[in-house]
């Protein structure tokens, strides 16, 4: 762990830290900020809610409509893309009768908002070693004429590849797509959201771009916005979009007011440099696992995420759900945090780089691998 980093953050040094795309790590001057928020709003609650928080809020979702290069009048905050989900299967009256598509690489929880509310569910699936035109063609032929929305990762969770995010959208119109960016902000450069040719938009503020947790922005297509509401309706209600969103009664907004205090955070630690960095890194301890396993690197023609990477843990290796829980326990008692991935019966540990590792964390999961493998 690179040791004047780990001391921004509160991470426990007795635990090697592999997994920051899991939860991201909040910096200890956003922590205080955040504290601060919290202090300010205790000390005069009235004057907070009437008088303090709306010109917060506003300045929050412009420093990070600013930070994602869309325009400020399509960008809200949110608690998490799940919760952005919940809001575009409002906003679209998704139901009975209609068809949802996600894919075998998508993040479990759209597919289960869109069943509770009654829809069916349709899975685009390709390999972690396709082509993009493979996974453009999955989700065309996943399209029925049924077909309300599509939604897409723009980085997997689980498997850490960069879809063709508007290869798809293009695919599979005129219907709409929601893309999951999740691992997007401030790990993926190059990013122009509204050139992309989606409805709808969603990514955490919270993993790679070092705001406090429970902070994220739903961009709308303009076209979408009179019809987005938020999931619990309070004082904001009349407002137009994306202002509806800001006030929702009596919960903590103090993670949203430090947002512009996680985004300096994250160009204080380098900016899209770290992210170069954090990505060159990542290569070379993966080639260190690898070799420790002795795997080779799929080949497929979909590139992996800058600061996430599979690598494939020999046959038969936590190729199941269970299986890849119980190396999960074997690997956190070694003091290691890395998540073992099960996709298509095959075992994989899916490893970041964050600006507070160094090689030594790989070269101690690469040391530590065959003696827990051979237990």
């Amino acid at each position: 762990m690179r040791r004047d980093i780990a001391e921004l953050f509160e991470l426990d040094p007795a635990l090697t830290h592999l997994n920051h795309g899991a939860f991201g790590a909040v910096p200890r001057s956003v922590r205080e900020a955040q504290d601060r928020a919290r202090t300010r709003i205790e000390r005069a609650p009235m004057r907070a809610f009437r008088d303090d928080l709306p010109a917060a809020l506003a300045a929050a979702r412009e420093s990070a409509a600013a930070f994602l290069g869309v325009q400020p009048d399509g960008a809200a905050l949110v608690r998490n893309v799940t919760e952005a989900v919940g809001v575009v299967l409002q906003g679209l009256d998704i139901g009975p009768g209609d068809d949802v598509v996600v894919s075998d690489h998508g993040y479990l929880t759209a597919g289960w908002s869109a069943e509770a509310r009654g829809a069916r569910l349709r899975t685009a699936r390709f390999p972690v070693d396709a082509d993009p035109a493979d996974v453009v063609a999955a989700f065309a032929a996943a399209v029925t004429d049924r077909t309300r929305l599509v939604v897409l990762d723009q980085i997997t969770s689980p498997t850490a590849l960069v879809l063709p995010v508007a290869a798809v959208a293009a695919a599979v119109a005129p219907v709409p797509v929601l893309v999951d960016a999740a691992h997007v902000p401030g790990a993926l450069p190059g990013l122009d959201v509204e050139a992309l040719g989606v409805a709808f938009w969603a990514g955490n503020l919270h993993k790679w771009a070092y705001t406090p947790r429970a902070a994220a922005t739903l961009w709308v297509a303009p076209e979408h916005r009179e019809a987005m509401r938020p999931l619990v309706t309070s004082w904001s209600h009349g407002l137009p979009y994306p202002e509806r969103f800001d006030l929702q009664g009596t919960v903590d907004h103090s993670s949203w007011v430090a947002v512009p205090d996680g985004l300096a955070a994250w160009r204080d630690l380098g900016g899209w440099e770290q992210v170069a960095r954090n990505a060159d890194l990542l290569l070379r301890g993966a080639e260190l696992v690898r070799a420790a396993l002795g795997t080779r690197a799929a080949h497929g023609g979909i590139p992996s995420a800058p600061c996430l990477r599979l690598v494939a843990l020999p046959q038969g290796v936590a190729d199941t759900t269970d299986a890849a829980e119980a190396l999960w326990q074997q690997l956190y008692a070694a003091g290691i945090v890395v998540p073992p991935v099960a996709f298509a019966g095959r075992g994989y540990l899916r490893l970041a780089a964050a600006p507070y590792n160094d090689e030594d964390d790989y070269a101690r999961l690469a040391a530590a691998l065959p003696g827990i493998l051979g237990a």
